[in-house]
């Protein structure tokens, strides 16, 4: 008798919270969908030197898990509908014995930027860590200048372009611009440039109506700022790593909902350059960002003002920033700075608005 009411009380307990929790599943109204996209591009040479290791056509697959929350506090995150996910993949370079193939996994953001009733237009980005099976190696593998590391970092941006057969089939068309690199932890650190052709079926576990949300109108205001960033750099001829400090200052204002133009003073302090003090170099930039509410993805164009001499020959980087507004006007990110397609160092970042 008492094992009956023991087991009645545990079976109301569990009806209670499963209740509980699809009360809690049908308020979110969230999307919820499976990806399987197959890709196909080719490697871009962006130095002489990498022209016989880019003839081949890489390929691969991803599987992808997204959700998009309806609600308005998930909206104004973006001030737009947007998934966020995680994605699986895997890419054969088609050059087994040099490049071999890497196997990723990223977390992604693809806000909706146009849809109607069977189209929907959107901007997958994604970043993420791969793991290469193939690597430079003095002896074992030293054609292979594109990975110096088996860890490194992923990045892409994919615009994507969707056509909705039923509420719960769809497909997709995507093209990818894929980067890899280790991020100029180890050398050398070509990195590697690789666009990919890809076509995808979506499958959508919950997929409720969008509801409609009201814009903020466009501030026309400027938007100073300041960040900072920190990361360590090997020395050169050394395996030893140096500290590599940055700092910058600068506006923007505004031009769409989701685009602003600015600009203002970059200045890095590498120790790797300099043994006895930190080497300044003081740039000027232009700068694109992409407002997604409280997202910042930004790109700068910098011209050095100053520089050493056994520094870089090129007189402009240009420097990548994904930031998000964690506090009313601090955000924290990452960056990358690169000359041309080659990356030389990513850091973390800590920035202030006013």
């Amino acid at each position: 008798m008492d094992h009956k009411v023991g087991l009645t009380g545990m079976g109301k307990r569990l009806l209670f919270l499963a209740a509980l929790f699809l009360w809690a599943e049908s308020n979110a109204q969230s999307v919820k969908r499976f990806s399987l996209e197959g890709q196909y591009g080719f490697i871009i040479p962006h130095s002489p030197e990498l022209k016989p290791l880019s003839e081949s056509n890489p390929y691969g697959f991803n599987l992808h898990y997204q959700v998009l929350k309806t609600d308005k506090t998930n909206w104004d995150a973006c001030a737009c509908f947007h998934f966020l996910g995680i994605q699986l993949s895997h890419y054969n370079f088609a050059n087994p014995a040099v490049l071999g193939s890497a196997t990723s996994i990223s977390g992604t953001f693809e806000p909706i930027l146009w849809q109607n009733n069977r189209l929907r237009i959107s901007l997958l980005t994604g970043v993420g860590v791969s793991y290469l099976n193939e690597y430079f190696d003095a002896i074992e593998n030293p054609d292979n200048i594109f990975f110096s590391s088996p860890i490194s970092f992923l990045g892409f941006v994919s615009p994507k372009l969707e056509y909705r057969f039923s509420d719960a089939w769809s497909a997709h068309l995507s093209f990818a611009y894929n980067h890899i690199s280790n991020g100029g932890q180890r050398q050398p650190n070509k990195g590697m440039n690789f666009p990919l052709l890809g076509l995808g079926l979506n499958s959508y576990l919950q997929n409720p109506e969008l509801p409609s949300h009201e814009k903020a109108p466009i501030s026309k205001n400027w938007v100073g700022y300041i960040d900072a960033g920190f990361t360590t750099s090997e020395v050169t001829g050394s395996t030893a790593r140096k500290p590599v400090l940055g700092l910058a200052l600068g506006a923007y204002r505004s031009v769409s909902r989701i685009n602003a133009l600015g600009g203002g003073l970059d200045i890095v302090g590498d120790y790797a350059v300099s043994n006895e003090s930190p080497a300044l170099m003081p740039a000027v930039f232009v700068a694109n960002h992409f407002l997604f509410g409280k997202f910042d993805f930004s790109q700068r164009m910098a011209l050095y003002l100053h520089k050493p001499d056994n520094y870089q020959t090129a007189a402009f980087y240009q420097r990548y920033l994904l930031m998000y507004r964690a506090f009313r006007n601090v955000s924290l990110g990452v960056s990358m700075k690169a000359h041309g397609h080659v990356a030389e160092h990513m850091d973390l970042r800590i920035g202030y608005r006013f």
